[in-house]
């Protein structure tokens, strides 16, 4: 058990030594560990789940789901707004966001990622960022940097220990 409780604080130690901020996605896409994303509304996008019920016989459900719509402020040519929409989905409606607000996303290490690699601080052992939550005016929100910071630990720290260095 002792081992374990080591490796976890080396790892706590080691992610918590990187120098994090938040900042606005730039033209390159991602500028800081923490990103905030200006949301400019909800998308209303409607889609069908077909199902079977006794006897085989089909029959399709409706739903209506709303999609976050971002600001783009990736490299592409053309600035407007990012949104994900599926094959199967149709956009019925779009509802603006309250002024500002916020999605926040974190920049998330690779899979394999190991204790010495967090330690260089190079770019390239990190992945996509994932979405955090959502930050609107004068509402309280989390310490995004901490939540991300435990994020990491998490991962680093269940890699180490695959790794059977310190079992």
């Amino acid at each position: 058990m002792e081992k374990k409780e080591q490796l976890y604080n080396e790892v706590r130690e080691a992610v918590n030594a990187i120098p994090m901020k938040i900042g606005f996605e730039n033209i390159d896409g991602i500028s800081e560990y923490v990103t905030k994303r200006v949301l400019v509304g909800y998308a209303l996008v409607q889609y069908t789940v077909k199902e079977k019920e006794f006897g085989n016989r089909e029959f399709a459900k409706m739903f209506v789901k709303s999609n976050p719509v971002y600001q783009d402020g990736s490299g592409s040519d053309i600035y407007g707004v990012d949104i994900y929409i599926g094959d199967e989905e149709t956009v019925i409606g779009v509802v603006p966001a309250t002024r500002p607000t916020y999605g926040i996303f974190g920049l998330m290490p690779l899979d394999d990622i190991s204790l010495e690699q967090v330690a260089s601080l190079s770019f390239s052992h990190f992945g996509k960022d994932k979405f955090l939550g959502f930050e609107y005016d004068g509402v309280e929100h989390p310490d995004w940097i901490s939540l991300l910071r435990e994020k990491w630990i998490e991962i680093v720290y269940e890699n180490e220990k695959e790794r059977g260095l310190w079992s």
